[in-house]
């Protein structure tokens, strides 16, 4: 046994040299089980050059979970609370941050946090405020208008979009911006053109907003963000009735959007699996047993530290 796997080894390192990373990975996952992830611990895939539309369920589910752990030499969790759903208990809101030095850590007393989704748990926000940030919040279904929670945490009833419009999911009153408009609005106030964390945990809506972050030229004034990815699974009548939202291809797309954010300089340096999404619901049929349909991911802008060294 110990001989095959050798042997199974050796040629998957020889066809790795001849062919490249896309197509040795492939070509793994045709050598080992299918619900085997031995395949992205053995080589460090380079993701960005992957071709995600030849993507298996199960290597979609590799590509979700993996980081670049070792990218960022210190990351730390900030907020978090103990919850438990399904006598399932686990933390939940915490956010990934890289506290590298001097380049890519939130310089205390002078950095700026946007955090969008909110849902009356404050807990990340009120630790990057006593990490030294002032921090900006954002959600659009909490029926508190405009305030000042704290000295530096400021909270806006506005939704974050594609687009901006005068209503949040069809509701009057409640506005929706992009996030270039939202950081013009707020700009004077902070002083800052940089945002130093972007934390969205915006309920699907990441899947519109982060290609329209992308085009419109933020992202190079973003250092570092923290996306609650939601992957298609069932839980809303719109997909209920849209059989085709739960095909691979259109999980491949999903993958594609974040591809993107990789292509342009970002650095996944953390991801988690949301405890309470693994193997539930369609996305547990079509991406395996184990796969969860949502996950806490963490990028830093490469391009930025770059341009500060």
């Amino acid at each position: 046994m110990q001989m095959a796997i050798v042997r199974r080894k050796t040629k998957t390192l020889m066809l790795w040299t001849i062919f490249g990373i896309p197509f040795a990975y492939v070509l793994i996952h045709a050598v080992l089980p299918a619900d085997n992830h031995f395949a992205s611990q053995v080589i460090n895939v380079d993701w960005r050059r992957v071709d995600m539309d030849t993507l298996n369920g199960h290597q979609l589910t590799d590509y979700f979970s993996w980081s670049d752990s070792g990218a960022c030499r210190l990351v730390q969790d900030f907020g978090g609370v103990m919850i438990s759903v399904d006598n399932i208990p686990a933390v939940d809101g915490q956010k990934a941050v890289c506290l590298d030095r001097p380049h890519l850590a939130p310089s205390p007393d002078k950095c700026i946090v946007y955090s969008f989704g909110i849902n009356n748990e404050w807990s990340f926000d009120e630790a990057m405020e006593h990490y030294g940030c002032n921090v900006f919040a954002f959600d659009p279904s909490m029926n508190v208008s405009d305030h000042d929670r704290s000295e530096w945490i400021h909270f806006y009833r506005l939704g974050l979009g594609s687009k901006d419009v005068d209503t949040w999911n069809g509701q009057s009153g409640v506005k929706t911006r992009t996030l270039d408009s939202i950081h013009q609005m707020l700009k004077p106030v902070h002083g800052s053109d940089m945002i130093d964390y972007l934390k969205l945990d915006i309920e699907t809506a990441e899947w519109a907003v982060l290609p329209q972050i992308i085009n419109s030229g933020m992202m190079d004034k973003v250092k570092q963000l923290s996306v609650e990815i939601h992957l298609p699974n069932g839980n809303t009548n719109k997909e209920q009735d849209n059989e085709p939202y739960f095909s691979l291809d259109e999980y491949r797309r999903l993958a594609r959007i974040l591809q993107s954010l990789e292509n342009d300089g970002l650095v996944r340096f953390d991801s988690k699996r949301n405890p309470w999404s693994v193997g539930v619901g369609k996305a547990a049929g079509l991406l395996g047993s184990d796969a969860p349909y949502a996950y806490e991911i963490a990028w830093f802008n490469k391009k930025l530290v770059q341009s500060q060294l």
